[in-house]
């Protein structure tokens, strides 16, 4: 009776072979993997007071001088919650860039007449992935919010 070819000499050495070229294999695309997601990750840029860009809520989607930060409007831009001393303002951002480190961001309310109602200012820590909430601290109503304009400054 004839041996099975895989217990033969010939056999063997195509299986070492074979298992070499899938582990090498393997091995480069947990490489190029490790590359792709840590490369691209950039200390964020702090806030310059004397140059502040704002942009309506609805037109800042994303911002491209913070790689792409983007603000998620679900269902709406922001969540409004009421406190007893307090309004808080909740804002979705999604992180595209995968920048790190603390920025500050600010949120300007103006009436419809255009003038400033009321500016919050949050320092946000930046995490190179997942969602982002960030809370800004306002004293007025909610009514006050929703009839205004909000702006979002970076």
């Amino acid at each position: 009776m004839k041996r099975p070819w895989l217990l033969s000499t010939k056999g063997q050495r195509f299986s070492i072979l074979l298992s070499l070229v899938i582990s090498v294999g393997m091995t480069l695309a947990v490489v190029i993997f490790a590359q792709v997601t840590m490369a691209p990750r950039e200390q964020i840029s702090q806030l310059n007071p004397a140059a502040i860009s704002y942009c309506e809520l609805s037109q800042c989607t994303p911002i491209e001088s913070l790689g792409g930060l983007e603000l998620v409007p679900d269902p709406d831009y922001y969540m409004i919650t009421e406190g007893r001393w307090f309004t808080t303002v909740t804002m979705r951002f999604l992180n595209q860039g995968q920048l790190n480190g603390d920025r500050e961001l600010r949120l300007m309310l103006r009436s419809s007449t255009g003038t400033i109602v009321e500016m919050a200012k949050q320092v946000v820590n930046f995490h190179p992935k997942g969602r982002m909430f960030v809370d800004f601290t306002f004293t007025g109503s909610p009514a006050e919010l929703r009839s205004g304009t909000v702006y979002l400054g970076y």
